[in-house]
């Protein structure tokens, strides 16, 4: 799961960022420098700072990190592994599910072939095979569930403290790291229990296929004994796309231990550790996308006149005083709004104006988030 975050580098909020967007006119810059140059003199010169996209990167599945593989800074590839959980359990299922086809393929092999004799001795063998296997999986589900009870009721006195803990916090006598430790701890207890939840359901899932391959080993003893029809033939046939497609589904389930980097771009923040376990919820890092950069300004509401999405702009930046590039509005925005009074005098604070994203299609590779940038559009002729 990897929702976007609009949000600048260095952590600041993108509207506080975009503040410094202000209008001034090209006269007022001579030739507005490099831009004036881009689109004509006597264009009006919005400033405001470059900002790019943080993408959350979340697991979709829980568990344990058994490898955590960038640390904060480091550049990241789209499909990049950056870090890996405890499969033990996909693992299982996935192997589970690849016996089961095999055994059906093998079945279906006997019936077209008619090997009667050496089915009849499988099938009984089978049986018992699987015989043993739901006793095993009984077994199993009984472990999984004793430590559900323990991790829950872990949970529940957890909470408990926390409770107690925020009632000596709002009272005084608790410290904000006391509690904040103390919900650090509720929180992990809570995954635990999650986690040691999913090993259960897996061992019922498990438990479940155990038992109808007994029962279809009973069933195909029967047919053995009886003798094999058409119908019979096109039936396993059946099982054996249906195996098939479980085993697909098990592969996507054990991939999901596998997380990888949605995007290319910086990881700003690393937000676990090896060997905490986490959940759907939990984010492993936040990573910075540098293919995505624009400059939110904003225009005074006379002056909107001629811009719409699409419109061509130029961007400019003091790192590069003899170069602009090339940019394109993409959101404009439909509500008015006040100047931001840190902008010039009292009588422009009162002004309406309106905010434009305007997106980089050139420099992604020189230009950074947080560097200050003037904009011009190309406007059309209203």
């Amino acid at each position: 799961m990897q929702a976007k975050v609009k949000i600048i580098a260095g952590g600041a909020i993108a509207v506080t960022l975009g503040l410094l967007a202000f209008s001034v006119t090209g006269t007022a810059k001579g030739d507005a420098g490099v831009l004036g140059r881009f689109f004509g003199p006597a264009k009006e010169v919005y400033s405001g700072t470059i900002e790019g996209t943080m993408v959350p990167v979340q697991p979709e599945v829980s568990g344990r990190i058994v490898e955590l593989r960038v640390a904060e800074g480091q550049t990241v590839e789209a499909g990049q592994v950056i870090a890996l959980l405890d499969d033990q359990t996909a693992s299982i299922s996935l192997a589970a599910a690849e016996s089961d086809l095999r055994q059906a393929e093998a079945k279906l092999l006997d019936l077209l072939n008619g090997s009667r004799v050496e089915e009849i001795r499988r099938q009984r063998a089978t049986v018992d095979q699987f015989q043993a296997v739901v006793n095993q999986n009984r077994n199993l589900i009984d472990q999984y569930k004793a430590n559900l009870a323990r991790d829950e009721e872990n949970l529940r006195r957890e909470e408990q403290i926390l409770k107690e803990n925020q009632a000596l916090y709002d009272a005084g006598a608790l410290s904000a790291r006391e509690l904040d430790n103390q919900k650090t701890r509720a929180k992990t207890a809570r995954a635990q229990a999650e986690a040691t939840k999913a090993q259960v359901e897996a061992a019922q899932s498990q438990a479940e296929s155990a038992e109808a391959q007994r029962s279809g080993a009973l069933a195909g003893l029967d047919l053995a004994l009886a003798g094999y029809t058409e119908p019979t033939i096109q039936a396993q046939k059946a099982v054996v796309d249906g195996l098939k497609e479980k085993v697909r589904l098990a592969q996507v389930n054990a991939g999901k231990a596998i997380i990888k980097s949605p995007v290319q771009g910086r990881v700003l923040y690393k937000h676990v550790e090896t060997g905490q376990v986490v959940n759907t919820a939990s984010r492993i890092i936040t990573v910075l996308d540098e293919n995505d950069l624009w400059v939110k300004v904003f225009v005074p509401e006379a002056l909107l006149g001629g811009l719409s999405v699409g419109t061509d702009a130029a961007v400019s930046v003091d790192a590069y005083p003899d170069h602009s590039f090339a940019a394109a509005v993409t959101q404009i925005s439909d509500k008015a709004e006040f100047t931001p009074k840190n902008v010039q005098t009292k009588e422009e604070r009162t002004n309406l104006v309106f905010s434009v994203k305007t997106k980089l299609t050139e420099g992604l590779d020189r230009l950074k988030p947080g560097m200050p940038a003037d904009v011009v559009f190309q406007k059309t002729k209203g």
